[in-house]
């Protein structure tokens, strides 16, 4: 059950008082919820809405697709509440608060364009869009909109990388001198993602962005990219199906990532290494650990079993709408991913180290 708005536009939390409320506040008895349409019914989709259907009391789900069948079979599937035909049509539903954009990365601006001119807050998936420019009028038209605009980067919500930026803050590593990101993923691209013009690349933009971004999380922004590509051994992909990348900020923080589609045997292996002059942490992303190795011991802190981090994503989400702040992600965050992914393609293409303003 939800509140009457007579301004879905700007729906929220604080809707009858106009003062943020607390997820765990009511109002005549009723719970508030956030109502988040999930824009495009793809593979990822389901992940997302299996992970968020944990969240029943806090998010109404509701799922949106061009083929109405298929968003009514996400709906009865991940127990959404109804489900549109078209994003036009869930970009204006007064029950709809939020968007979640799912859909290729060529169509993140038009379809987050959608909710910004309906008033409605906007999670898109990463990256932000395939383009700067595309990135930019994003950012722009959820200022001018006045509605709360994250970038669904995950990654950072994983629990053992929030807990390496809290020991990182409290000195408990020392001062940063390298972080290594390591991933090797079994994963064959088709349709859109295998065309490097419609995903706006291979699997930097797709997946290692997710890289740079915690380097950027865990250190600071970089000043310097070097990358190379590592050619597609995949029939069909038309861009690197692997790369490796290697970071510096102003202040000497080196970041080294290798990511890669193609593993021979074909079994998932990913690590983080944060190496500083008083200890090191080490952890693998989605299992609910981290070790803490110094002169004299190894500690390995247990942590929330929270996976692929979706969970904490969204409830930051929601808590960020309720309490009218700027997300933990924003748009402006994801604007400056996506420049350090697209330096890093100069650098595949000239062979040279590419300087950051």
């Amino acid at each position: 059950m939800r509140w009457p708005c007579p301004r879905p536009a700007r729906a929220g939390f604080g809707a009858f008082s106009g003062l943020p409320l607390r997820r765990d506040q009511e109002i005549g008895g009723v719970r508030l919820s956030l109502g988040l349409c999930v824009l495009g019914c793809g593979s990822f989709a389901a992940v997302f809405a299996r992970s968020v259907a944990l969240l029943r009391d806090e998010v109404d789900l509701y799922f949106a697709s061009r083929h109405l069948a298929r968003a009514q079979d996400y709906s009865v599937r991940f127990g959404g509440l109804d489900a549109f035909g078209s994003y036009e049509d869930a970009a204006v539903d007064p029950r709809v608060e939020a968007v979640y954009v799912c859909t290729p990365h060529h169509l993140h601006r038009e379809h987050a364009s959608l909710a910004f001119r309906a008033g409605k807050h906007v999670l898109v998936e990463k990256p932000i869009a395939g383009t700067l420019d595309d990135a930019e009028a994003m950012v722009r038209e959820a200022a001018s909109a006045g509605v709360t605009f994250m970038v669904a980067e995950n990654y950072r919500f994983l629990p053992p990388v929030q807990e390496a930026k809290r020991l990182i803050e409290q000195g408990r590593a020392g001062r940063v001198r390298l972080i290594q990101l390591h991933e090797q993923f079994p994963f064959k691209p088709g349709g859109w993602r295998s065309r490097a013009e419609l995903n706006g690349g291979g699997v930097l933009i797709d997946g290692g962005i997710h890289k740079l971004s915690a380097v950027t999380y865990l250190a600071g922004r970089p000043n310097e990219v070097y990358a190379r590509e590592i050619l597609p051994g995949q029939p069909g992909l038309e861009a690197e199906d692997g790369a490796v990348v290697m970071t510096r900020d102003a202040d000497g923080v080196v970041g080294l990532i290798n990511h890669s589609w193609s593993v021979v045997p074909p079994q998932p292996h990913s690590w983080v290494s944060i190496s500083g002059t008083e200890a090191s942490l080490y952890f693998e992303p989605g299992k609910p650990w981290l070790k803490v190795t110094d002169a004299g011991s190894e500690t390995t802190v247990p942590l929330a079993d929270h996976g692929n981090g979706l969970v904490p994503m969204v409830r930051e989400f929601a808590s960020s709408i309720a309490e009218g702040r700027p997300p933990a992600m924003t748009g402006a965050d994801g604007l400056a991913d996506l420049a350090l992914v697209l330096a890093a393609y100069e650098s595949m293409e000239t062979g040279l180290p590419v300087r950051l303003g």
